[in-house]
């Protein structure tokens, strides 16, 4: 065999297809791969609950790489070989400002959302929920006001949203300014938050050095700008076609789009 391979995907818009299915093809090629030798792992920016959900079509048996970086766990064992949370002090300092701007926001704990309003992602969870097997639950949890919830829970990340641009980047840039916070964009109306040095990168990392694999032999998957870490720290970085642009001009390879089976076909090229 080819040496071991460490094959990590994004989620949306690389894994999944637009209508969020995968295709029987990949779905294949990957169980092919890791029969062969070969590991795989998702990295999302989602928690690691959430990040399950995706494996109800893929139960594959490796680790999730969930909340951009912060927490590295097994799926089947629940080993948790990374999880790096949140200073307390810096979360109470972003809830400050989103409630400054009365700015829409979430807290990740790896099996539980925190939200003040019902809508948006903890709205769509929260429905979701019901529509899911028991197994896949997780908890979305509502408070008037959650700074004094800060002390009691475990942050790995902060989501923020906001479909008002001139206050999104007013937001931004003031969190941005705070010490010790890693920052990044999922989607033109959405912001992550995580503890410095928190990236995808860093949990692709923790796999590699768990398993002893060379940096040439990870090839990494992505098409935003919350992958752009893990695309230049990988071997081999690869961006959808329906990638941002900023991804594609770091990428070492090009791969057709999330709709026309670009994972699996970049797979079959790269490794055979």
């Amino acid at each position: 065999m080819a040496n071991k391979k460490l094959i990590v995907s994004d989620i949306d818009g690389t894994l999944l297809r637009s209508d969020k299915t995968i295709s029987e093809k990949t779905r294949h090629k990957i169980f092919d791969l890791i029969e062969q030798g070969h590991l795989f792992a998702i990295a999302t920016g989602r928690m690691h609950n959430a990040g399950r959900i995706v494996t109800m079509d893929l139960d594959y048996d490796g680790f999730l790489i969930s909340c951009n970086g912060a927490v590295v766990k097994h799926l089947k064992t629940g080993e948790v070989i990374q999880a790096i949370e949140i200073p307390k002090a810096l979360v109470k300092e972003v809830v400050s400002i989103c409630h400054k701007y009365d700015a829409y926001f979430h807290l990740y704990d790896s099996d539980m959302i925190y939200s003040e309003k019902n809508m948006n992602l903890a709205h769509k969870y929260a429905e979701g929920m019901k529509k899911l097997p028991n197994a896949y639950h997780f908890k979305v949890a509502f408070h008037s006001d959650l700074m004094p919830l800060v002390d009691d829970v475990t942050v790995y990340k902060i989501g923020l949203w906001s479909e008002k641009p001139e206050i999104f980047e007013t937001i931004m840039s003031e969190i941005k300014k705070i010490e010790g916070l890693e920052t990044c964009k999922s989607l033109e109306t959405s912001f992550d938050v995580m503890a410095k040095g928190v990236t995808k990168a860093t949990g692709i990392e923790a796999i590699r050095a768990h398993y002893d694999i060379p940096l040439e032999d990870v090839l990494a998957f992505g098409d935003n700008e919350n992958d752009m870490d893990m695309i230049q720290y990988a071997g081999v970085g690869v961006a959808m076609s329906n990638a941002t642009a900023e991804l594609k001009a770091v990428a070492n390879y090009i791969a057709k789009s999330n709709d026309e089976d670009g994972l699996r076909l970049a797979l079959e090229d790269l490794i055979g």
